[in-house]
């Protein structure tokens, strides 16, 4: 409960802790693509007659899933603009300089390449235009060059974040938190056959539009329990971008539907760490690894801010062993001008950290591959940056893989395993962080996905309650309160195993209530929230607490101030209970009894209160604070009513002089101290006096109100009635 001036009482309670959409609507035809690149083919109609060319399209485009053609260049330049997703064009034939030249510097176009008859006029493109990555004459190389590009921009998409030396729990960014929470979440979540079966279902109709998406769908589904979970992450498939796509953009729906695939790598990743390096005293030694990536400027200037501090790669992570590959990663990266290439150095100490990693050589789908493999997600310690270029577009950083005995990991672990979402259970913690931290959107997202998953009621109940509260974090009360009606309506019918969930409910319908002015209805709310509540909860407990006081609150607005005092004063035994002596929160209720018996006539019982309420804060407020000068003049305006004059003027005086040190000039709150001090001056028959103050009151009004201010009014008059007794 809140305290204004007399007569005025605020709520600042919070809830306890998407519109509905059509079930079958799903949200996979909002999603593009998943891929972080796309290849647009543009070609010549004349040169596309020649079957060589034909096959030679026909080539590139096999290779690369995630593709469009044009044969008309207007159109091809209108559909890059139009789109916010990177692409590397490959141009065919005679259209090189021309159309390069237009969109050389859009900044979607990642890489440019030529496939040509005639490569010494086109290689003399390569001196102009910076993007163009190569002429090429044969499909071979420029697939495994196309290949390398889509692997570098998958790569440079994945999630990171940084923490400084110094860390400030409550700064933690979203993505940290919910990578830790959701490995928490899925390692302790059962996954049957069906799970796989839901996930094909998902991943058809996501790529319904895509043939050569939809033919390494249909090979995972027959061939998944065939090979390795780590073998299909290596596979240049869906998994792997689909995988990257779903922890960077934090879509629920699809870490829900992937999440079984998530828990079988991370397992298998265990299972490998185990085999190479618990149960091998001799491979404990030290190692180096590398990993590439093109950062933004401004997650690189994070990056160099945070140097001392940890990064975490919200990811599994594949890295290298081979220093030179790595390199050239992070030199091409440093050519595109809205990147600055980054070669990690990685040094991995086994003895010391259980992050799991493995070795890959012998299980990835190439089994040429020598990298070893993290799980999601992984700390390390930022050792030292360097440039390699003279330009600063190539840099060198220095990590180290950080210990379990890591003073910053055992306050981050803490943190997010006793400090966030501690109420929630299984994936409600993901909607639960996704609210906290205000992507109300995703958090929507995320539990219409579980409200059309689940069968059992009293989840959907649990779901419609995260929803309520969702709508009123947006103030969309009349959609808030269809959902909170829906939840109450399965749990009168199945009531929940712990009542107090329903208690919640209607204690969060009944402050929705509150807001759209509909008071029965509010009452009625909060009296049902309040009755579950006394018969549950402790004597003592904050809950009851809260319904006292919002009860209180609603007789207030019934004007029914009697029952109202009461309900603050239950609300205040528990608070002086449970709060320290000197909380604020005590003084909101003192003022809140106070101002109700002041407004009900009754000073005394109010000026006790108010002085209580004075005694505490003028501890923790500093000397001339305003509430200071609101209570002495309260206590002023009661002390007047009770004809005790003397102690009224010794208040009213005292807010004066905090009000004239801590407002400005002309502010109105002067005015009525200086006017209430005339009035009690006049009360106490000093007529001279009074006149002064109250002439100083109209000038002040003067300044501060408008001319017919019913406030100014009063003060002439009471001006006019002491120059009438001079």
């Amino acid at each position: 409960m809140g305290a204004g001036k007399p007569g005025s009482i605020k709520n600042t309670d919070q809830p306890s802790t998407i519109s509905e959409h059509d079930p079958e609507r799903r949200r996979v035809n909002n999603i593009q693509n998943i891929r972080s690149i796309r290849m647009i083919c543009l070609y010549n109609t004349a040169d596309s007659k020649s079957k060589d060319w034909q096959q030679a399209i026909a080539d590139i485009q096999q290779a690369v899933h995630n593709n469009i053609t044009f044969s008309d260049s207007d159109q091809c330049l209108e559909f890059i603009q139009n789109d916010d997703m990177k692409v590397c064009v490959v141009i065919f034939g005679s259209l090189g300089q021309e159309f390069i030249s237009r969109i050389h510097d859009m900044p979607q176009v990642d890489s440019v390449f030529i496939y040509s008859d005639n490569r010494p006029r086109d290689e003399q493109l390569i001196k102009l235009w910076t993007k163009i990555n190569g002429v090429f004459r044969d499909t071979a190389p420029i697939c495994r060059v196309l290949k390398k590009t889509i692997q570098q921009c998958e790569q440079n998409t994945i999630p990171l974040s940084f923490l400084p030396s110094t860390i400030d729990l409550d700064q933690l960014d979203l993505p940290l938190l919910y990578t830790h929470i959701l490995k928490e979440v899925i390692l302790t979540s059962n996954f049957e056959e069906n799970h796989l079966k839901e996930f094909i279902d998902y991943c058809r109709e996501l790529f319904a539009n895509n043939k050569e998406e939809l033919v390494d769908v249909k090979e995972f589904e027959s061939k998944y329990r065939t090979q390795t979970p780590i073998w299909w992450y290596t596979n240049d498939c869906f998994l792997n971008p689909m995988l990257n796509y779903a922890l960077r953009t934090m879509n629920g729906e699809m870490i829900t539907s992937i999440s079984f695939f998530i828990v079988d790598l991370h397992r298998q990743i265990v299972q490998l760490h185990q085999e190479q390096y618990r149960s091998k005293p001799s491979s404990s030694a030290i190692f180096t690894v590398y990993h590439a990536q093109g950062l933004t400027k401004v997650d690189f200037e994070q990056l160099k801010k945070s140097r001392g501090g940890l990064i975490s790669f919200n990811n599994f992570l594949l890295t290298s062993k081979n220093s030179k590959h790595s390199l050239s990663f992070a030199q091409d990266n440093g050519t595109k001008g809205d990147l600055v290439g980054v070669m990690f150095i990685m040094k991995i100490d086994p003895s010391q950290s259980s992050f799991p990693f493995a070795s890959v050589r012998d299980v990835s789908y190439s089994h040429t591959e020598d990298g070893i493999l993290f799980s999601m997600p992984t700390l390390f310690r930022i050792n030292d940056i360097k440039r390699l270029t003279a330009n600063n577009r190539v840099q060198e950083v220095s990590l180290t893989l950080i210990s379990d005995k890591d003073k910053d990991l055992a306050l981050l672990t803490n943190y997010i395993r006793q400090e966030n979402t501690p109420d929630k259970q299984g994936w409600f913690q993901l909607g639960s962080l996704l609210m906290k931290m205000n992507y109300l959107d995703k958090a929507e997202q995320f539990y219409q996905f579980l409200l059309n998953q689940t069968k059992d009621t009293t989840k959907k109940a649990a779901i419609y309650s995260q929803l309520g509260q969702i709508k009123d974090i947006e103030k969309n009360y009349s959609e808030a309160t269809t959902f909170y009606e829906k939840a109450i309506a399965i749990y009168q019918k199945t009531p929940p195993t712990d009542q107090l969930d329903l208690a919640n409910l209607y204690f969060n319908i009944g402050l929705i209530y509150s807001k759209i002015d509909n008071t029965s209805k509010a009452i009625s709310s909060h009296k049902e929230a309040l009755k579950i509540r006394e018969q549950l909860l402790p004597p003592d407990h904050i809950d009851l607490a809260k319904s006292y006081g919002n009860v209180g609150l609603l007789c207030v607005n019934s004007n029914d101030y009697s029952a109202a005092i009461s309900y603050f004063e239950k609300e205040l035994i528990i608070n002086e209970k449970i709060l320290p002596a000197n909380h604020p929160g005590l003084a909101v209720c003192l003022m809140d009894i106070g101002m109700l018996s002041y407004n009900s006539g009754n000073y005394s019982k109010a000026l006790s209160s108010f002085e209580k309420a004075l005694e505490i804060r003028q501890k923790i407020l500093p000397p001339n604070h305003p509430d200071l000068a609101e209570l002495y003049n309260i206590i002023g305006l009661a002390y007047n009513n009770m004809s005790d004059h003397s102690k009224a003027l010794s208040n009213h005086e005292k807010a004066l002089e905090i009000r004239e040190k801590a407002l400005p000039q002309n502010h109105p709150d002067i005015g009525a101290s200086l006017n209430n001090i005339g009035v009690t001056y006049e009360n106490m028959e000093n007529h001279v006096k009074a006149r002064s103050f109250l002439v100083r009151a109209i000038e002040n009004g003067e300044c501060s109100l408008s001319p017919d201010d019913p406030i100014l009014q009063m003060r002439k008059d009471n001006l006019e009635r002491i120059k009438e007794k001079l």
